[in-house]
């Protein structure tokens, strides 16, 4: 049976509570599932056996991972999986994972309003400036020079440098912003994905300018959302953080560390005030209010991150568009202003 991204968390939580119900009056996990198969409904049913892939067949959950790429449940199986009992753990992550899987349908949708607008407009400029200019090149410039050639005269000096000898200058400006707009729309889909799936992504963002911030700020959200989970499933505190950040990618060849013990440190420069404050929390014995503390400061430097980028990348493709727009508008039309001259 495929996973479905559609299934909320709420009905595997709730599964998971029913569960715990059932092993109350049977000793086996294999037990308390067959006594839920014969009471519930086929819908109940449905949600029943995708927890119990996540709980009892690794194999099964791979392939039902594979099945949707998109879906939450891989991650859900290796979170299960780091804990000692995971059918009695399952209905404390499940519940706690229901906050993060608000978050990441209303940052999804804060995603796309932010940033598809201003995308899609300035795509748009860019598209019909191609083709304009396009059509100009082949069907109006020619006639242009035709005639100042008959007049002895040649072409205005910006009309020349545009289309001439200065056209792979211009065309590489071109490429630039339009290689610009497509990463960004790229990497907008990209992080709402994985957002959906609860998964990181590509290492190779965090090197990269404008979204590098996004992605370190994303990188370090799940590394503690992750640490969160396995807490509320009764994983100790530094051990969590340490399970978490073997879930999490590279920074610049390095993986995130976060031993077990009272030094809980990263290797992530951005991370230093983070893990500063988590190791001083650990000797104080308030590990637990300070993992909390930290994940909700997560989510505000997460949707900062994604504004600021949001900022610069409008301000940077606006003046190469604009650029574009009014160098290739007055090349075009600097021709027929200067014709009085040619005479």
């Amino acid at each position: 049976m495929p996973a479905s991204r559609s299934l909320p968390a709420q009905s595997l939580a709730s599964a998971a509570r029913q569960l715990s119900y059932a092993l109350g009056q049977t000793p086996t996990v294999g037990g308390a599932f067959q006594k839920l198969y014969a009471e519930a409904d086929d819908w109940q049913k449905s949600t029943f056996r995708q927890l119990e892939s996540l709980l009892q067949s690794p194999e099964s959950a791979e392939v039902m991972a594979r099945a949707d790429r998109h879906s939450p449940f891989q991650t859900l199986a290796w979170l299960l999986g780091q804990t000692a009992s995971p059918e009695r753990t399952a209905a404390p992550l499940f519940r706690e994972y229901q906050r993060h899987q608000a978050f990441s349908s209303t940052t999804g949708v804060a995603i796309r309003s932010e940033f598809m607008g201003i995308l899609a407009y300035l795509g748009t400029v860019l598209v019909v400036l191609v083709i304009v200019v396009g059509l100009y090149g082949l069907l109006v410039l020619p006639q242009f020079r035709s005639l100042y050639r008959g007049f002895g005269s040649e072409l205005p000096t910006l009309t020349r440098v545009v289309f001439g000898g200065g056209a792979p200058l211009f065309a590489l400006v071109l490429l630039v912003a339009s290689g610009l707009l497509g990463f960004l729309v790229w990497f907008v889909y990209r992080l709402r994905r994985q957002l959906e799936c609860f998964a990181p992504i590509s290492v190779r963002y965090q090197r990269i300018p404008l979204v590098g911030p996004v992605a370190v700020a994303y990188h370090q959200y799940l590394w503690l959302a992750y640490a969160g989970l396995l807490r509320a499933a009764g994983v100790q505190g530094a051990e969590a953080l340490r399970l978490a950040s073997t879930r999490v990618p590279k920074n610049h060849g390095e993986l995130w560390t976060a031993p077990a013990g009272p030094a809980v440190q990263t290797s992530m420069p951005e991370s230093t005030a983070v893990a500063s404050d988590l190791a001083l929390a650990a000797r104080l014995g308030k590990l637990d209010e300070e993992m909390q503390y930290q994940q909700e400061a997560a989510v505000d430097t997460f949707l900062d991150a994604l504004a600021r980028c949001r900022r610069r990348s409008r301000i940077v493709l606006t003046i190469c568009v604009y650029y574009l727009v009014a160098t290739f508008v007055s090349a075009m039309y600097l021709p027929i202003f200067s014709l009085g001259s040619a005479l």
